[in-house]
């Protein structure tokens, strides 16, 4: 059967966003200029670590033009408050907004300078004079724990900032009787966001009315302003944050930072608009990275490759203070449980400083480290046993008759419930599709390809309450509006979908508002693959109220059942006598109707599974992506062109994590990679072969939509699926190879590759 004509749920349409950003009307934070606009740039350490002695404005502010030069001792306001909402664990010091007494990162912010002009300001900038001892610092995890190691801050333990562990079952009787265990340790080096427009903030402050709006390339306009709020002393109903257009963000701008508050404190201060652009070097030193951990992990399993149970610790690289990022270490360690029955696990993170930019959240948000952890222990334990690493993951595949599947992995009050989903068949759609036993028959010929396959299970949501609101205006608009800040995944295309088929409106009467806090009270970031979900099951409840509503006034004027009345944005009638109708304005007045539902949201899990083809030059290490197959189980879609979008560049995302992406640290803490020159991402001859899309439907458990999250399934497995293949591909060039580390660069390929074969 095909899909009905009037549904719009399911319908893959184009996004309504795209023609005015594709002919250049977007408008982005950056683009506002308003009346008095001056200009801030940043002040920042040039050191990994050091003392901060002395800072010196005086040429600075001796410049023609310069307004101001402002340190954490010329703000008062901030008292040297923290960014963070909470500072965390008890070990935890959270980042500062201006560093006083002490730098502790390259690019941390120092003073700020404001001018009639960008080039003046950032003329300025370079003109303030720190007087910087600088202090031995670490680099990486390891270099941060080792013996003698300089103390960063003082943690709960040295350079740790906490411990926190996660358990189930009796891992020490799945070890004590295992017949077989396997072991190894991992390494990820960190990324960055790489997006293409850098973090940017203007803001505008309205003295009369005690009111800021700021305007920021963010996807927390929630949590901004609640930030600027807290530290400004405002009412956050004095606060209004809007993120129009924003080019991109992969989670690196799920956070407030000192630039968000800095700017709309200048600008009341200095009584008129400020504006604040952030360069690609600055971003990419300042802006939140991921990764950057270090995993020893044992496996135990009995000897047909039943897995029995799983010790993980975990290094965490939180950097140089402890932002959002400390606390993804709970995200790494639910996702080593992966599709798999696994009756115990033993589970350790220690939060480590290191002179690095505070870690956050990127694309998978964690997720595709712990899913990297498991699938390559899977494939080490195939290795042991001597099977196809295919066969080890179907004998420990979660079957669908077995959902929901209690993992046994705590979270809050109760442990991870996996709602739904076909793993097995997920396998073997991604086999038949890669041409699994082909592949193997060329192999056993002498073609020196390899394959590789990474299931994973994402969790979708954060399991949050959320709010969406209809408003019905009486010449037949509908606006819908969210909490969720797109940054190009398609909210005011696919929240008009879901609105409109709920209300039964046409498409082009419903209009959606994101990225905006007077949209609704109170909403979180467009992060952890929620807004189809969370979001989308909001418009969903709040459009099917409004209906409610509008056959409740229709069937009173009308005087008739509301079964038998139709409304529409002309008004409403009862069906079969059209004589009898009224029109809209009449039905819901001048004022129009509004209604806001609240959904409460569990997180619901999509799940996929991933298969590559390479090549691997011995001579070169390069790799090269000859296919690649997703079979993923995605929900209900919404729009289907929307998530092949998402899975597209999904793939695109976690080829970067496995063959390219790193943002490199020197022993000390000096960074390297600061731009494109030096931090690689996908282009186009790596994206040349895109990947080939395989659905999988399964019945989702106590979501009463049936949608489920697309924005990282497309990323998490693909690191794990590609290390896979070039270890399966080394292996026919006659080396013992088990990639351990990312990213795969040529220089690591060839280092696996003269690894002799066991």
């Amino acid at each position: 059967m095909g899909q009905d004509e009037r549904a719009l749920i399911g319908r893959p349409l184009r996004r309504r966003e795209d023609p005015a950003l594709l002919t250049g009307r977007g408008r982005y934070a950056g683009d506002l200029r308003p009346p008095g606009l001056a200009h801030l740039a940043v002040v920042r350490s040039p050191v990994p670590h050091g003392a901060l002695r002395g800072i010196d404005g005086a040429a600075a502010r001796a410049l023609p033009g310069v307004l101001a030069v402002l340190t954490a001792a010329d703000l008062p306001e901030l008292d040297d408050p923290p960014l963070e909402l909470r500072a965390g664990g008890p070990g935890h010091r959270s980042r500062p907004i201006l560093a006083r007494d002490r730098v502790r990162y390259v690019g941390e912010p120092v003073a700020v300078v404001l001018a009639e002009d960008p080039y003046l300001a950032a003329d300025a900038a370079d003109a303030v004079a720190l007087d910087v001892e600088a202090l031995p610092g670490a680099g990486d995890v390891l270099s941060a724990i080792a013996p003698g190691a300089p103390l960063l801050h003082d943690g709960v333990d040295g350079n740790v900032a906490g411990v926190t562990g996660r358990a189930f079952g009796d891992a020490a009787l799945a070890f004590a009787e295992a017949e077989v265990v396997v072991a190894a340790r991992l390494r990820l080096r960190r990324v960055a966001g790489a997006y293409l427009e850098p973090r940017t903030v203007t803001a505008e402050w309205d003295a009369g009315a005690q009111r800021l709006t700021v305007w920021s390339s963010t996807q927390s306009v929630y949590g901004v302003r609640d930030r600027v709020a807290a530290l400004l002393g405002l009412d956050p109903d004095h606060v209004r944050v809007l993120a129009e257009d924003v080019g991109g963000a992969f989670g690196a701008k799920g956070m407030p930072y000192a630039e968000d508050v800095l700017v709309p404190l200048a600008a009341r201060r200095l009584g008129r608009p400020v504006r604040w652009v952030g360069g690609r070097s600055d971003d990419t030193a300042t802006t939140a990275h991921s990764h950057g951990g270090v995993l020893d992990l044992e496996l135990a399993a009995t000897g047909t490759g039943e897995l029995r149970g799983l010790r993980v610790r975990l290094l965490h690289d939180i950097g140089a203070h402890a932002g959002p990022g400390a606390e993804q270490g709970d995200n790494v360690l639910s996702h080593v449980v992966c599709a798999y029955r696994l009756p115990a696990l033993d589970a350790e993170v220690r939060q480590v400083y290191t002179n690095a930019v505070p870690s956050g959240f990127i694309r998978g948000g964690g997720r595709e480290v712990g899913n990297f952890a498991i699938e390559r222990m899977l494939d080490l334990l195939a290795r042991r046993l001597g099977v196809d690493p295919v066969e080890v993951r179907r004998r420990n595949l979660v079957p669908p008759e077995a959902m929901p599947h209690d993992t046994g992995y705590p979270r809050g009050d109760g442990t991870v419930v996996y709602d739904g989903g076909d793993y097995p068949r997920l396998l073997e759609t991604a086999l038949r599709a890669i041409g699994h036993g082909e592949v193997r028959r060329r192999q056993t010929a002498g073609a020196r390809l390899g394959l590789g396959v990474a299931c994973c299970v994402e969790s979708t949501g954060i399991g949050v309450p959320e709010q969406a609101r209809v408003r019905l205006a009486p010449d037949g608009r509908a606006t819908a509006f969210v909490g969720s800040t797109p940054q190009g995944q398609g909210h005011r295309t696919s929240l008009a979908q879901v609105v409109a088929e709920r209300l039964g409106w046409p498409l082009e009467r419903v209009e959606v508002v994101a990225g905006d806090t007077t949209a609704v009270p109170r909403s979180w970031n467009s992060a952890a693959s929620r807004t189809a979900y969370e979001v989308g099951s909001a418009a969903a409840l709040a459009g099917t109220a409004a209906r409610r509503r509008l056959l409740d006034l229709a069937a009173e004027g009308l005087e008739a059942d509301p079964a038998d009345v139709e409304v529409g944005p002309d008004g409403a009638f009862v069906r079969g006598a059209p004589a009898r109708t009224l029109a809209l304005g009449e039905l819901i007045g001048a004022d129009g109707v509004e209604v806001t539902e609240t959904f409460h949201s569990r997180r619901t899990h999509a799940s996929g599974c991933h298969a590559a083809l390479v090549e691997v030059d011995p001579e070169t290490g390069e790799v090269t992506v000859l296919r690649y197959v997703i079979a993923h189980d995605s929900g209900r879609s919404i729009n289907p062109l929307l998530v092949d979008g998402q899975l597209h560049g999904g793939y695109a995302h976690g080829l970067g994590y496995a063959l390219l992406e790193e943002a490199a640290y020197d022993a000390d803490g000096t960074f390297r990679s600061a731009s494109f020159l030096d931090y690689a991402i996908p282009g186009a001859p790596e994206v040349a072969v895109a990947p080939e899309l395989h659905e999988v439907h399964s019945e989702a458990h106590g979501n009463p939509e049936g949608f489920k999250g697309v924005g990282e399934s497309g990323t998490i497995p693909v690191p794990a699926a590609i290390a896979s293949a070039v270890d399966d591909a080394l292996r026919l060039h006659g080396a013992d190879a088990f990639a351990a580390e990312l990213p795969l660069t040529p220089e690591r390929v060839l280092a696996l590759r003269n690894e002799p074969s066991g």
